[in-house]
């Protein structure tokens, strides 16, 4: 293969996974240099983001991670990988993922520290620490929410925190907003988050070089609420247009469907509306792509969210109830339920590709070293 020109081995070596492009570094400095090249690792990413290969899913069971190959839970039962070497491990401190961005994945504990990682190559960045810098009475309560996603203009990544302060003693509160900047690896401030009541906890959804959430200018979010959207080029807030809905009575989820901003509906013990927006910012893009109906499950759900299409686009990966993993036939109009052997309580599934992107800057860490260290100095 050494007599073969570079273009073609990199095609070759494009649709292996990550962990054999790792072992594969050792056979000659030639190919070291052509794996860790830039070029390289953008044609593995986007030849595993076409063909839907080389993913995975990041199981949160409390404070413990698990991965498990995506395309193996068509297989029935599934034992899923306890993660060891994840940078944030610790069984003191719970593990919150704040969503994945061509291989890299946002972590954060109960303390607030936060992580980027790639599960693939195990190299982590901690993130410095950010101060609340703006003032507020000592008597309140504070609310961290977090998104992460790649800035597609200036092809940065960053993490983006948005903390509400609120009164205990009367209704006033306020936002402070911050961005990190992988390229710089600092913190700055953002333009204010506008005033709305409720922000749902949720991890910011990326769709169009933007972060969605869910808000409403009630005090709690219990139906349909608005959309607000972080342009991560402009770092900027703007409202996004919803589909036309004849009955509002429903609870709203964002995700992010096939690279689309999509709108759930859950309708409680009924059945839930999915809609993509399929030209971003245009009210009228949005369609209603498939419902699925409570008489089509084994049991009542609350609600659900969407993973990720199945290689082939005809099924559809939900967690139902923050608890089971199902799988739903576009075509067919059926569930067919995910056994996770070895898993007592689903609380939160991601799902990640595995590539080679680096965290460029500075001095990266392996994370099971670093777990290592950390806990010699517990």
């Amino acid at each position: 293969m050494s007599q073969l020109p570079e273009e073609v081995l990199a095609d070759i070596l494009s649709r292996l996974p990550v962990s054999l492009l790792l072992c594969l570094r050792c056979v000659s400095v030639s190919w070291r240099a052509l794996i860790d090249g830039p070029d390289f690792i953008k044609l593995h990413l986007n030849r595993s983001i076409e063909t839907r290969t080389n993913r995975g899913l990041i199981l949160r069971e409390d404070n413990h991670l698990f991965a498990a190959d995506l395309d193996s839970l068509h297989g029935g039962g599934v034992q899923p990988s306890q993660i060891d070497h994840h940078p944030l491990w610790c069984q003191d401190y719970g593990i919150e993922v704040w969503g994945s961005c061509n291989g890299l994945v946002c972590l954060s504990n109960s303390l607030d520290t936060l992580t980027l990682w790639n599960p693939s190559t195990r190299r982590s960045r901690r993130l410095p620490y950010a101060s609340i810098e703006f003032q507020y009475p000592s008597r309140n309560h504070e609310i961290r929410i977090y998104g992460f996603g790649l800035d597609s203009v200036s092809q940065d990544y960053k993490v983006v925190r948005i903390v509400k302060m609120k009164s205990v003693d009367d209704d006033s509160f306020d936002y402070e907003v911050k961005v990190y900047s992988l390229r710089s690896k600092s913190w700055h401030r953002a333009e204010r988050f506008p005033r709305y009541q409720s922000l749902k906890r949720t991890a910011g959804v990326l769709a169009s070089n933007a972060l969605h959430w869910v808000v409403t200018e009630e005090s709690e979010i219990r139906m349909a609420g608005l959309i607000v959207a972080f342009d991560l080029g402009r770092e900027s807030f703007r409202l996004v247009p919803q589909p036309e809905c004849s009955d509002k009575n429903f609870y709203l989820i964002l995700q992010s469907l096939g690279g689309c901003l999509s709108l759930l509906c859950n309708y409680f013990l009924d059945r839930v509306d999915v809609w993509v927006m399929r030209d971003y910012g245009v009210k009228e893009s949005w369609s209603k792509v498939f419902s699925v109906a409570q008489s089509s499950v084994i049991r009542p759900f609350q609600y659900v969210r969407l993973v990720a299409y199945s290689r082939n686009g005809g099924e559809v990966l939900m967690e139902e109830d923050n608890s089971k993993l199902i799988w739903y036939d576009l075509k067919q109009k059926r569930v067919k339920r995910v056994r996770v052997p070895g898993l007592k309580e689903l609380t939160q599934a991601e799902m990640w590709v595995g590539s080679l992107v680096p965290l460029d800057g500075g001095v990266e860490s392996d994370g099971k070293k670093q777990q290592e260290q950390e806990e010699k100095n517990m």
